[in-house]
């Protein structure tokens, strides 16, 4: 049961089950209801008999002609490659509606649309003081979702009973000359469908790719473990499996080496140890290559933008 104001949605294996739900519901508040949801909060809800498509065409339509782009020319990615905050931060400076479009973007992003999280959450940092050329960019993300406003998440079927829990994470070390902080980007997948995706600017600064990533791995085995919780509730989770493409990560993880000098890194190092000496999760290496959370970290080129996308089962 999901339930956004008074907006609600209900899922089950067991259809009896469920309209005894609504029907003691009903008896208490007003309602109205459909056979299959069609629409949940924006999100489009398609089914097959092997698949779920969300998407959000709609909500993007609305935005493009909001902003009065609804007959631009698309982009082929979210935001030029390379980019970090400090690419927009100077130029003159914007009088306009930035603060509400970032809003706006940042809600697509994590509900439907990890593809432009990144690009969202750089210019994010530009909200006090925006510059036009931050504006731009910004309706460099419109021009992409006006090419994309189609692309579904696709879930597959899957066994419920035998299933697997991922976590891809990365980190980018320092990349923004301003102030050094790296970002941390993770994806969860459950049955390989992306179920969570997350992007934050880490709060201290790291000194070494290795103590970025540890940030990064910290936070996003907290949240596979909270979303572990919550699936075993319903189903069965055989294995959490971390994705980690930083090999001196994995093996400062393995070994005894601490930062005994660096408390808040030394803390979220054993933490990881803790978590993998007593089996709740492995960490296996991935390459580079097949890293679906480099996209939430950095801004790529289109081939290889593309190819993540690919393997995050989004559908145009």
């Amino acid at each position: 049961m999901a339930l956004y104001v008074d907006d609600l949605l209900l899922g089950g294996s067991d259809v009896q089950e469920i309209n005894v739900i609504v029907d003691m519901l009903s008896k208490e508040f007003k309602m109205s209801k459909s056979e299959k949801a069609s629409e949940f909060l924006g999100i489009r809800i398609e089914f097959t008999s092997d698949n779920l498509f969300l998407d959000q065409e709609s909500y993007i339509l609305r935005l493009l002609k909001k902003y009065k782009m609804l007959d631009c020319n698309p982009s082929s990615i979210p935001i030029e490659t390379k980019a970090t905050a400090a690419t927009f931060e100077k130029g003159n400076h914007f009088n306009g509606p930035y603060r509400e479009l970032v809003g706006s973007l940042l809600y697509l992003a994590y509900v439907s649309r990890p593809d432009i999280l990144f690009a969202v959450n750089c210019l994010s940092q530009l909200q006090e003081h925006p510059t036009d050329a931050a504006w731009c960019a910004l309706k460099k993300i419109l021009r992409y979702l006006k090419g994309t406003a189609k692309m579904k998440i696709n879930y597959k079927k899957c066994n419920l009973y035998d299933s697997d829990l991922s976590l891809y994470v990365d980190a980018d070390w320092g990349s923004n000359s301003n102030d050094r902080k790296s970002i941390s980007g993770y994806l969860i997948m459950f049955c390989n469908n992306p179920i969570l995706w997350c992007v934050n600017k880490q709060k201290c600064i790291a000194l070494s790719s290795t103590e970025a990533e540890i940030i990064a791995l910290s936070k996003g085995v907290q949240d596979l473990l909270w979303i572990k919780g919550i699936a075993s509730e319903i189903v069965c989770v055989k294995n959490l499996i971390v994705y980690e493409d930083n090999q001196s990560c994995i093996k400062c993880i393995a070994n005894e080496n601490n930062f005994g000098r660096m408390k808040h890194i030394d803390i979220k190092l054993k933490f990881i140890r803790d978590i993998v000496s007593r089996n709740k999760i492995k960490i296996e290496y991935i390459s580079t290559g097949n890293q679906i959370a480099d996209m939430l970290t950095k801004a790529l080129p289109k081939i290889k933008f593309c190819e993540l996308l690919k393997l995050c089962n989004f559908q145009i």
